[in-house]
């Protein structure tokens, strides 16, 4: 029979296996999703400026003319990871991949020291569970963000439980660095301060005096807002008629949501149960885990529950910053709210999952669940990857008109179209011909913003891209245009207005391929569209 503290160790041990297990899951799972997934518009728009030659050629795009709008930090990481695997939207993703993983391990650690290991490994789990895992999947700075939330609670818990030495040193160090990466992955990472501040304030009422390690940590950590002020400047040209204006209370509630189940293409009578059920179960969840704080031991201290109650209030600190700083926010902005739903559903489970038959049961749950949801997600995201490649057809009469002028251009004003045609289309000949169109006027006269002319005038900086101004295609004679049905096409809208004919080829590549009748010099025309039958 084993000793007490055999035991122990054995557990221990165990916890750590299964921990890595779930671990290498998500880390499957998610690059097989990435395989099957094609990159969508922002990931294009962070995958071009990424793939500038050096780093300080990255750091210069964000700095002068930025495409995607977020500081550095989380474009230079994919920079460097496309030097390493090279230029393709699997390197793009791995930074986020890796934040993932550095939330699962950082839930670990936080709830390990409040529950046990067992608690911890569901913990580590859960997320695979979640909506919030395809943002493994995405090169965006959401899934970095997620993963520095979590590191930067649990280095503060560290810290705050070690006496004073040379150890506490390096939570303190991670405290920093993950709160100065945060800042400087996303302009909305300055909240990750409100559950740390919050906790420690907590933990400073607790101890009746000041802890300044911390504090120096966190001031440190802060710094780093003065060095993305410089990036923030680069901004200021998409905001005076940027595409979304205001915050609406409703993007809370949506934050919540969309943490789970992303429901918003179901059935209204299915939305409005989901939603029914998910503020049931986070009823449920915060009375259970008021209940568990009223349990807790007195060596347990009460501020780390303080700063998870911090971290599961970001959506309202998110709107109130959004509203009142920057006038602008999407519910993926604070998507670490997630770190608090997590952890608090492990610890209140932490009395039942001493008993093996429930613990083990949980986990073949969580594991069947994880590989169903996302073997789901991974089909239909393959279903998806074909149909969009098999979109790149064209009509016989379309194919006709590209062969007989070989080296006209093909002008696009839908810029998730250009971004597609221009990657993924099969024919590199034809690739290189497409080029995007931008209009200022146009593009606040019909869609009341200028978001995308801003950012084609930016990409002018991005080779091998090729943009053209609505003027210069007016110019030109018999001009090539590909128009699409969409509420982002201003395009087919003007050519109408300005009464220009247009001769249709037929279907090409979603849209519709079509030779403008201009005159050089002239943006006068006769009212005749001929459309194919």
């Amino acid at each position: 029979m084993s000793s007490p503290a055999e035991a122990v160790l054995t557990e221990r041990n165990r916890s750590y296996g299964l921990a890595a297990l779930f671990l290498v899951l998500t880390a499957a799972l998610s690059l097989v999703w990435s395989h099957n997934r094609l990159m969508w518009n922002d990931e294009f728009l962070s995958f071009y400026g990424d793939s500038a030659p050096s780093v300080a050629a990255v750091v210069g795009v964000q700095l002068h003319y930025p495409i995607s709008l977020d500081p550095p930090a989380y474009h230079v990481l994919s920079h460097l990871s496309m030097d390493l695997i090279g230029r393709n939207a699997m390197a793009l993703r791995l930074p986020a991949l890796a934040g993932f993983l550095l939330l699962q391990i950082s839930l670990f650690f936080f709830v390990k020291r409040l529950a046990g290991s067992r608690a911890a490994v569901v913990a580590l789990a859960l997320p695979l569970l979640t909506a919030s895992f395809r943002y493994s999947v995405e090169g965006r700075p959401y899934g970095l963000l997620l993963g520095l939330y979590a590191l930067a609670l649990v280095c503060w818990q560290d810290a705050g439980r070690m006496n004073a030495g040379r150890r506490r040193i390096l939570p303190l160090t991670g405290l920093t660095v993950a709160i100065a990466l945060a800042i400087s992955s996303h302009y909305f990472g300055v909240l990750i301060l409100v559950p740390v501040c919050m906790g420690e304030l907590a933990r400073s009422i607790e101890r009746r005096r000041l802890d300044f390690g911390v504090l120096l940590a966190l001031a440190l950590g802060v710094m780093s807002i003065g060095l993305i002020l410089p990036f923030r400047k680069a901004l200021m040209v998409y905001r005076q008629h940027y595409y979304i204006t205001g915050v609406n209370w409703h993007d809370i509630t949506q934050g919540y949501r969309e943490l789970f189940v992303n429901y918003t293409t179901w059935p209204m009578p299915l939305q409005k149960a989901a939603a029914g059920a998910l503020a049931l179960a986070t009823i449920a969840l915060a009375v259970a885990g008021y209940r568990r704080f009223k349990r807790r031991k007195p060596a347990e201290p009460a501020c780390e529950w303080v700063a998870l109650i911090g971290m599961a209030l970001l959506p309202f600190f998110g709107y109130l910053f959004g509203r009142f700083v920057t006038h602008t926010m999407e519910v993926r902005y604070v998507i670490a709210a997630l770190i608090a739903f997590a952890a608090t559903w492990a610890i209140v489970l932490e009395a039942k999952l001493r008993r093996d038959s429930f613990y083990y049961a949980m986990l073949a749950v969580i594991l069947v669940a994880a590989l169903v949801l996302n073997g789901t997600h991974i089909a239909q995201e393959r279903r998806d990857t074909r149909t969009m490649l098999a979109s790149f057809q064209m009509s016989p009469t379309a194919a006709d008109a590209l062969r007989k002028d070989p080296t006209k251009r093909v002008y696009i004003q839908s810029l998730s179209d250009f971004f597609l045609n221009t990657y993924y289309v099969p024919q590199a000949d034809l690739r290189s011909r497409f080029s995007l169109v931008y209009g200022q006027a146009e593009e606040i006269r019909w869609l009341a913003h200028d978001t995308r002319y801003v950012t084609a005038i930016n990409m002018q900086h991005l080779a091998p891209l090729s943009v053209t101004s609505y003027q210069s295609l007016l110019q030109e004679r018999d001009p090539l245009v590909l128009l699409y049905d969409s509420s982002w096409e201003w395009m087919d809208k003007d050519i109408a207005a300005k009464q220009l004919p247009v001769t249709f080829y037929g279907d090409c590549m979603r849209g519709k391929l079509g030779r403008v009748g201009t005159v050089p010099g002239s943006a006068a025309g006769s009212v005749r569209i001929n459309r194919p039958q």
